[in-house]
């Protein structure tokens, strides 16, 4: 019995340890027995981590001011906004659609209500929502992120 038990335990710990190998470190192992992507995963992963990390260039919109949809007595939404691009010379590209993404930004902007951007949730929804329609106004994806500079809502 005893012998038995040390078998199977040897067997547990040899077994355990090659899946240990296998999962954490399989850039020891011989090509024929390495995870698919084992190579490939890291290089997603630094490819992803090096577009997420490329530098913007930032271009500044205008000060918006906006009557919030809602029950009298109106409320406003004082906000400044700045938008993230990938080099200069789409930053004036931004300048030339001043009109159409300020109209656009107002637009949207005069739809919501004070319950919708009192929390961080409407907050991360409505940047998400300006952005494409930034996007849309422009006619093509130029922005790649909205920043809020200032939000005050009174």
């Amino acid at each position: 019995m005893n012998k038995k038990l040390i078998i199977i335990a040897s067997a547990v710990v040899v077994l355990l340890g090659g899946a240990g190998v296998w999962y954490f470190t399989p850039d020891i192992l011989p090509e024929f027995i390495k995870p698919k992507d084992a190579t490939h995963g890291k290089e997603t992963a630094k490819s992803e981590a090096a577009k997420k990390h490329e530098p913007e260039v930032v271009a500044d919109l205008e000060v918006f001011v906006v009557n919030l949809t809602g029950p009298v007595p109106s409320r406003y939404l004082r906000t400044s906004l700045s938008v993230g691009v990938k080099d200069e010379h789409e930053k004036e590209k931004i300048k030339e659609y001043s009109g159409p993404i300020r109209d656009a930004v107002i637009m949207y902007l005069t739809e919501k209500q004070v319950e919708d951007l009192i929390d961080p949730q409407g907050k991360n929804k409505l940047r998400s929502d300006l952005l494409k329609r930034i996007n849309t106004a422009i006619g093509k994806p130029l922005v790649l992120s909205v920043y809020f500079k200032e939000f005050l809502i009174q």
